[in-house]
């Protein structure tokens, strides 16, 4: 419950934050699965995010499934500021329901380092794009 508190309070947040900017042509949309979650795995370390581009849609729940191969890494991203999440090689779930639309920076750095992912300059950062809902399937 907390989680999903500090989820919306950072999408609340980061809508100031949020550009508008095409989707680029490369972006994974996030498949939504039998209980209507959308699922997408996301592999990251200190330089680089795979995907670069995550896209999901709005007021349905998400569920990031991240992990890295090098050691000491936590996943950060602007829908939370601040706070990251500690990953391994086994697939951490990382579940929030997005409720503002926008671009929001997402990323892994070593534990410990600065949690802002706009502040980490020379990192390669993925971008996690909230679209509306518009009920098309």
């Amino acid at each position: 419950m907390f989680r999903r508190f500090i989820f919306v309070i950072g999408f609340l947040a980061g809508c100031s934050a949020a550009q508008s900017q095409a989707i680029s042509t490369e972006a994974w949309y996030a498949v939504t699965d039998a209980q209507g979650v959308q699922v997408i795995n996301v592999e990251c370390g200190a330089g680089f995010v795979d995907p670069q581009e995550i896209v999901v849609k709005s007021r349905r729940p998400v569920e990031l499934r991240v992990r890295t191969s090098e050691p000491s890494q936590e996943f950060i991203s602007d829908l939370s500021p601040g706070v990251g999440k500690a990953i391994g090689k086994k697939p951490v779930p990382l579940r929030f329901t997005p409720i503002a639309h926008g671009r929001f920076a997402i990323g892994c750095q070593k534990q410990g380092e600065s949690l802002e992912p706009n502040n980490s300059k020379g990192k390669k950062k993925g971008l996690l794009t909230v679209v509306p809902d518009n009920g098309i399937k």
